[in-house]
């Protein structure tokens, strides 16, 4: 057999390549290092609140704005992708 024929297994690299608790150490290690740093970023509850708000309001304005689309449209399709200003 031609090496065309024999598809390539690939092995897994990265984070897939190691066990769940090397993953999660590795990960912890990240947390830590990002407090210490002062980068990381911890909710307080009234915050939490209110990205669950914003959340939920735009995934219910999806789902209505894909019922007003019909049956058979193209899921996504009737939904205005919201413009990034960059500068």
């Amino acid at each position: 057999m031609s090496d065309e024929q024999q598809p390539k297994v690939r092995k897994p690299r990265g984070f897939a390549a190691m066990g769940p608790e090397f993953q999660r150490e590795i990960a912890a290690q990240g947390g830590r290092a990002a407090h210490r740093l002062g980068k990381a970023h911890r909710f307080d509850s009234q915050e939490g609140r209110e990205a669950a708000a914003k959340r939920h309001a735009a995934r219910n304005a999806q789902r209505a704005a894909e019922a007003a689309a019909g049956p058979g449209a193209e899921p996504g399709a009737a939904v205005a992708k919201p413009e990034v200003d960059n500068s």
